[in-house]
């Protein structure tokens, strides 16, 4: 009498895997697509927070300015732009005319060029505000489209 074994065979085994490959086929694009959407939003959040940041600072001091450092050590801003202008697959740089109040002034986001996890538009804020975008690998200009117009 032969004894009963248990456990799958290798057909089944190979059955299993080709159904979590399709299933990972499908799946893996969205997530990608979820996470692009999610570091637009953290970097529009970011320029938020420059943007009070920069008024803050404007207000407290008299004058502006494009360095994150002392915006981040008075305390206005993350800590972490004092070492890395780079997070979420987004670049961000400060531009314009500094060291007096009134002057022109914007902030840029920037998508990392060969991230699959960065989104599609460049972002900007400017002394007026407002958050712009456009599609591309640039920041956005003043004449680019309004967030949320």
């Amino acid at each position: 009498m032969q004894k009963k074994q248990k456990g799958f065979s290798l057909i089944e085994l190979l059955i299993v895997v080709a159904i979590i490959g399709i299933i990972a086929a499908i799946a893996i694009p969205s997530l990608i697509r979820a996470r692009a959407a999610a570091n637009e939003s953290s970097a529009i959040g970011s320029l938020r927070s420059m943007g009070s940041a920069q008024a803050t600072y404007m207000s407290r001091n008299n004058n502006l300015t494009a360095d994150f450092t002392p915006l981040a050590t008075a305390g206005y801003l993350d800590e972490a732009f004092k070492t890395s202008n780079q997070r979420n697959s987004y670049t961000f740089a400060g531009n314009g005319t500094f060291g007096t109040a009134n002057s022109p002034w914007s902030f840029g986001a920037t998508p990392v060029t060969g991230s699959i996890t960065a989104g599609e538009k460049g972002y900007t804020i400017s002394y007026d505000f407002v958050i712009r975008y456009q599609s591309g690998t640039a920041p956005a200009t003043l004449a680019g489209s309004v967030l949320g117009g």
